[in-house]
């Protein structure tokens, strides 16, 4: 038999196959769109959730411009009295999983559930709802065959705002609120001082040998410390004021070197990404504004200069891992040649601290961290002359 007569019987073969399983085969709708039967067991899981997000506003309320909070404790409470812990995910969610077939998960029995926000230090809780509880029933047919008689609310929280800073020991400081009243900071013997504050403006007059210095500071939604001095050269402020948070800079969802010229200024190893390329919580934590955020490449120093002077005005930083808590930021400023300025902030990864330079007519700025952990940046904001 020729090759060509075999492949065509083979074909034919085939396809004559195919047409007589399909007849086979053939169905209604109702076979294709079948109704489940609503009263046997699913056997799948389905999340039981607590959101916890940062309350920008400070109303207690889960509203606009509020944004999830990663890396929260969230602490599950059985019927039979043991505890399970999860942390808070990107978006801001502790997951349990549920199932009443699937005996490995975390909510499997039904009764009586809670729920418990533990905030990281520093954080309060605005929304009076740290613990939430709840009765779990069987509800065969469910996703995980088993229902919540109530679901929780987001639980907000807020850092507990202050005002910090080092001085020169022996200094006498006192603030001025945005309600008038004046009180004075108690100075430690190393020069430390951190008070609480409300938001809004504040007036920080610094004492030392005759000599009195006068800060107007503005607490907005996040710690501020102060930087140790911000009258060298005792020159005005220049006029021109900018704030850039790295979201003009790219529309994807990767990293992007931030390039000299960026805001008038020179920038190296700055890289700019949005803020959940990685899985790092501290840089979700850190944005203020927008969905981008910035960070010293790798870990190592990076440097903010200019052949003409700025002023460094401040700006929101943060560790961007969980794992480099409590890392130390250092700041150091040139005019030229000359060292200015230097400073160190402790890092969170649970949220930032907004450190207010004042760094006046500088003309290099390097931050870099102590242990080489990336710190996220928002929201740089700098002066420049006419």
């Amino acid at each position: 038999m020729k090759r060509g007569l075999l492949f065509s019987s083979v074909v034919a073969a085939a396809i004559g196959l195919a047409m007589f399983c399909g007849a086979a085969r053939a169905g209604s709708a109702k076979d294709y769109y079948p109704r489940r039967a609503w009263g046997s067991f699913n056997g799948g899981q389905m999340n039981t959730s607590v959101l916890v997000f940062r309350d920008l506003n400070r109303n207690g309320v889960y509203d606009l411009g509020d944004r999830p909070m990663p890396h929260v404790a969230v602490e599950l409470g059985k019927p039979n009295g043991n505890t399970v812990m999860k942390w808070t995910n990107v978006s801001g969610f502790a997951n349990f999983r549920m199932s009443v077939i699937q005996r490995d998960l975390e909510v499997v029995d039904p009764g009586h559930y809670s729920f418990r926000v533990v905030p990281p230090p520093g954080w309060s809780v605005t929304t009076g709802n740290a613990s939430q509880e709840s009765d779990y029933v069987v509800s065969p047919g469910s996703p995980g065959d088993m229902i919540a008689m109530r679901t929780t609310h987001p639980v907000g929280l807020a850092a507990d705002l202050t005002i910090s800073g080092a001085v020169t020991a022996g200094s006498r400081i006192s603030l001025t609120g945005p309600d008038g009243a004046t009180a004075a900071a108690k100075v430690d013997p190393d020069g430390r001082f951190s008070v609480p504050a409300t938001s809004g403006e504040w007036l920080v007059d610094v004492s030392t040998d005759g000599a009195t210095q006068r800060r107007k500071v503005v607490v907005g939604s996040a710690p501020v410390v102060l930087s140790a001095s911000s009258d060298k050269g005792a020159e005005e402020p220049l006029p021109n004021r900018h704030v850039v948070g790295f979201d003009d800079l790219l529309t994807t969802s990767g990293v992007f070197e931030v390039p000299s010229g960026y805001g008038g200024l020179d920038w190296y190893n700055l890289v700019a990404m949005h803020q959940r390329f990685t899985d790092g919580p501290g840089y979700i934590n850190t944005t203020m504004s927008g969905e981008f955020i910035a960070y010293n490449s790798s870990g190592h120093p990076a440097q903010v200069f200019s052949d003409k002077p700025f002023d460094f005005a401040g700006a929101y930083f943060g560790a961007g891992w969980n794992d480099a808590e409590g890392e130390t930021l250092v700041l150091k400023a040139w005019r030229g040649d000359q060292p200015v300025y230097e400073d160190s902030v402790v890092l969170s990864a649970s949220g930032p601290v907004y450190f207010a330079a004042d760094y006046m007519r500088i003309t290099r700025l390097e931050i870099r961290t102590q242990h080489h952990w990336q710190a996220a940046i928002d929201n740089f904001a700098y002066r420049t002359g006419p």
